[in-house]
This record gives C-alpha cells, structure tokens and sequence, in this order.
C-alpha cells in the first residue's frame, strides 16, 4: 500500500507480509535550500528449517597417510583416495534440526539539505541515524557465547578458572544475540563548484552503516540447528578413532529447546558474542569534468573507499595460545581428562585427552576450531584510485567512450591464519586491479538512405550495403595477486618470474610448508605473483535486419589462476583456461 498525502512532496509506503516495512518521507523548498526528512522503519522475520546435512557428511583428506612425519604435510606424503578406501575420515558429521522462527529490528531517520548558494556553487548537506538489533527468535533459541563468565564444569572438573558459556537470549538475559549500537550517526556532504564555461568540480563524502545479519542457523542456534561432529582423532590427526563404518557409536545429537548453557560440551559451538559495534564505509571522492570542442567530456576524478568494522570471516576462539607450540610433538601426548564422566559423548568423553587439548582456551569444547565466533564486527579495508575518462558524443555518426584506471586495493577479512596475530591476514584484496583500461565506441558507416553516401540508393542496394553501424567494446586490466595456501613459508626472495608459463607460473622454490607447530609467514595473497591480465576485444556490425557479434577478436587466451597448494604436486601449476576462444555469432531476422 502507498499513500500520498500532504502533496507530491510527502509519501508513506507501507509493505504488509512475514517482514515489514514502512517508509516516510517528505520534501520542502524554501528559497535557495530544499530539504528532504524521512524514517525508514523494519521489521524482518524469517523461518528457517532445511537440514542441509540429514544423512550426514564426510570429508577425506591425506591425514591419517602422510608421512614420513605424520605431523606435517607434504607434496608426495599420503593419499586422500586411501584415507576413503580406509574408511578414516578426517571430519565428518550429521544435523538433527527443529525449524525457527529469526527476527530482528532496523529503524532509520535521514535528513538533508540541497543548497544552492550561488549560481556555481551547490552543497549537499546530510545526515543519516541507523538503528539495526541483532538476532531474536521466536521462542529464544538462540544463544551468544559469554567468554568469561565461569562454566558451571568449572568446579565438577577441578578447573576453577574454567570460563565460556553459552547465555540464551530472553529472561534475565538480552533479548537479542548481539548488542544494539546506538550512537549510529551517518553524516553526508557534496559540493558542485562551476569553474568557467565549461568546468565543474565535484566532490563528496558519505559515511554507509552495514545492515545487520538476520539468521539463526550457524549464528546461534546450537540446539535447535544441531551438529553432532565425528570423532575422528584424539591426538591431532596421527591415530584415527571412529570410522565411517561407525561414525557416531555415542548416538546422534537430538535438536533441543531447554536452553542448556552447557549444549554441545564436547563438541563445538558457532556463536556470536554479544560485544557488537556495527561495521561501516566511509566513500570520499573529488574530480574535475571539463567540455572540450567537438562536444567532448574529459574527467579526473580521485576515488576512495575506507571499511571499518567489517563483518569477517568467522573467528577461531579456542586456537591454542602461541606459547605452547613450543611444545611440539608433546602437544600429542594423552594427559588426564578432567571432563571424564562429565561430558557423556564426543572427543571428550574418554579417561585421557591430549596434552593439546588440555591447554585450549575453552578445552570443555574439543578441537582447536571448537569455538567458532561468528559476525565478527573487526574487518578492515581500504581503495584508492585514480580515473581517467573521455567521452565523445554521437557526432558525425561516431561516439566514443575511454577511461583508464589505477587503483589499488587492501583488507583483512578472510579467516584468520592466526587468531593471535591478525597482522597476518593483511594482505591486497583479491580482486586487486591496479591498471584497467575500457573503451567502447560506435560509428555509423556512411552509406545507406540518410547518410552522407547513397542517400538516393535503391531500396534493394540499400538493404544489402547500407545502413551499418559498427561497434566494440575492448578491455585490458592487469591480473588479480594470486593465493597460496597457508600455513606457508616464504624464503625470502620474490616468487615473480620474468617468462611465466603455464607449466610454472611462478617460482615455486620461493615457498615450502611451515614446520609443524607453526604458521609461517605468508599471508592470504603474494603480492608480487599475479595470474594473467585480460585483453578483450568485442566486435559487432549492425543492420536492422542482420547482425553479427565476435568475442574475443584477437582470440588471446588468458589463463586462469595458478594452483597456489604449497603441499600439491601441481604447485605453481596453471590447469585451466580462464576465458573463451573466439566466437562469433550472425542473426538475421525478416519482417514482412
């Protein structure tokens, strides 16, 4: 439904389903300024119920068949086919679910003023207030994991400082996952100067709040979305314990409603805590456009784009604290279990755990990857760039549009090579681009009825030889930094080669995998390997009655990213081809 009322200048939108919303808005001129107010106001529900893993899934890797030093992957150590035909998964698990019922809140107010302060010169002044919840659900079963209060395992298990929690939402405790920032202040400002006859300068800056997330499943829901994991190893991967021909002899996990916040011991958890501060961008820009004879438009222009507090990748919480990799293979020794008889089922339940184990930050959940924090408000990434641009308009029957661009791209949003050390995962972004060029153009060919040649022409002639256009689009950009697999090590020197081939892209002698126990020093991306840059050329003719199109003219093939798997024996190696040869295609259509 929308209405309209107080003139054309005001508005109320209002959307009636499962979610809703209402929007408000009006207008107001007065004089130089004209004024624009409104609220936006949102509430979002959803259902979810689809079991994605209802006869379970395993995966196989070469974990328990490498060698010769079972702590330590190779390029020619073990065989994942053999790891199958072993029945020795390396993960494996099986969900039991009850449908939910997710929801949450946003509420906005915006305000801004469009002022002409003289004939040159135009600002645009605004600001924007967000207000977006975490997640709630129906019945509240939904939980965050509280990381320091004491776990009720804490005395039973004879470890008084033992702490994380999950805290399910409603009663005494939040009504959502996450906590609701409130200082959410988004301001926008513009400005349009008129330099001369035929220069304008243009600038801006704006400040965007990230929406909110709104699922349960993987984001909190432990026991209604319910996991129960294999237990494939005790001891890092050197000793297998269940097999696929008796994944999970404990039983099955049934999916719960009684707000247990000790669901999942001995397992792992997915959660968010509650601690929230909502991501944003912040878009700066400032250029200068200038009309040049023969009706053509040349602009500079200066981009950025600054995130802050970007939603992540999700966080390993429980990855064993650095100073004690020094332990080495006595991280695989078994050691006591304080949590026997406690925890009845899972890699927990047993008289010994390992040594690894028993230092975790939360070792009541098993596995380093035991406590997995979700919507984590802590990315970070920068763009810059410069751009060139011409643009000619339809004169003489040619137009014609260029621009170039240099940029550069930054962030640290990918998962965590090292929870302790996020410096690590600062790297160029993947779709890095440093130098881009895009032109296309059209140019009428001047023969037919209405041209500059054989205006007179039989209609017959003229439907064979005139009226063509011809037109393209070419592309050349460099190609994005390539990744290599982590943990790895690099030695020291650069991995570029001057004359790479398909066969080695790269130097792979520039990497080799980390030692055990460690993490290396590679990042996400090499920063001085990139995969092939792009050229592409699209050609086409036109009639009204007949058309042909070829792609990839000059037929250049570009080869798709090198494998980056520092432990694959196709390491460096490019196996794919990342566009298509040439192509043409014709149509012809009759109208009678």
């Amino acid at each position: 439904m929308t209405a309209i009322s107080n003139g054309s200048d005001s508005f109320i939108q209002y959307q009636p389903r499962n979610s809703y919303t209402t929007r408000a808005g009006t207008a107001y001129t007065h004089g130089s300024h004209t004024i624009k107010a409104g609220v936006d106001w949102r509430i979002l529900n959803f259902n979810e119920g689809q079991n994605t893993q209802p006869s379970g899934t395993f995966n196989f890797a070469r974990t328990f068949t490498q060698g010769p030093n079972p702590n330590q992957s190779s390029q020619t150590g073990g065989f994942g086919f053999a790891d199958l035909l072993l029945g020795t998964p390396n993960s494996g698990s099986i969900r039991q679910l009850m449908p939910i019922s997710t929801g949450g809140r946003y509420y906005a107010f915006y305000f801004q003023d469009d002022w002409r302060v003289t004939s040159k010169l135009t600002l645009n002044i605004g600001v924007r207030y967000d207000i977006g919840t975490g997640n709630s659900e129906k019945y509240n079963r939904l939980a965050y994991f509280d990381p320091n209060t004491i776990s009720p395992l804490a005395g039973p298990a004879g470890l008084p400082n033992l702490r994380g929690v999950l805290q399910w939402i409603g009663g005494s405790n939040p009504s959502y996952t996450q906590a609701t920032p409130k200082l959410n202040f988004a301001p926008r400002f513009g400005l349009a100067y008129k330099i001369g006859p035929n220069g304008v300068l243009r600038a801006g800056y704006g400040m965007f709040y990230i929406p909110r997330n709104i699922q349960g499943n993987g984001q909190g829901a432990v026991a209604a979305f319910r996991d129960t994991p294999m237990n494939t190893t005790i001891d890092g991967g050197l000793t297998p314990v269940d097999k696929i021909s008796n994944p999970f002899p404990n039983g099955i996990l049934p999916a719960l409603n009684n707000r247990d916040p000790l669901t999942n011991v001995g397992a792992s958890i997915q959660a968010a805590t509650h601690d929230f501060k909502t991501g944003y961008t912040q878009l700066f820009s400032i250029g200068y456009q200038h009309q040049l004879p023969g009706q053509i438009l040349v602009q500079a222009n200066y981009w950025g784009n600054k995130g802050t507090s970007l939603l992540t990748s999700s966080w390993n919480l429980n990855q064993l604290p650095n100073q004690y990799l020094a332990l080495g293979t006595q991280l695989n020794d078994q050691v006591t279990n304080p949590f026997f008889g406690l925890i009845a089922s899972g890699g927990l339940s047993g008289r010994t755990i390992s040594r690894r184990q028993s230092l975790l930050p939360y070792p009541q959940y098993f596995g380093d990857s035991g406590v997995q924090q979700v919507l984590v408000p802590a990315g970070n990434t920068s763009y810059h760039a410069g751009t060139l641009q011409a643009d000619k308009r339809l004169t003489g029957g040619f137009t014609l549009m260029a621009s170039y661009t240099w940029s550069k791209a930054i962030d640290d949003i990918s998962t965590p090579i090292d929870f302790y050390n996020r410096k690590l995962n600062k790297a160029l972004s993947g779709f890095d681009t440093p130098h881009m060029f895009v032109g296309s153009w059209v140019y009428q060919l001047p023969f037919g009825k209405g041209r500059r040649f054989g205006n007179s022409m039989h209609r017959v002639s003229n439907a064979i030889l005139g009226g063509w256009d011809w037109s393209g689009i070419a592309r050349i950009q460099s190609g994005q930094p390539i990744s290599v697999s982590t943990p790895s090590l690099n030695l020291g020197r650069s991995a570029k080669l001057d004359n790479p081939s398909i066969a080695k892209w790269f130097d792979t002698s520039a990497f080799t995998n980390a030692q055990a126990f460690t993490f290396g020093n590679m990042g996400p991306r090499v920063p001085d390997v990139r995969n092939d840059f792009i050229i592409g050329i699209f050609g086409r003719e036109i009639t009204t009655q007949f058309r042909a199109e070829c792609y990839n003219v000059t037929n250049t093939v570009q080869f798709a990213a090198p494998n980056g798997s520092v432990t694959s024996q196709s390491f460096g190696v490019v196996t794919a081809q990342r566009n298509t040869p040439r192509q043409f295609q014709a149509g012809l259509k009759i109208r009678f």
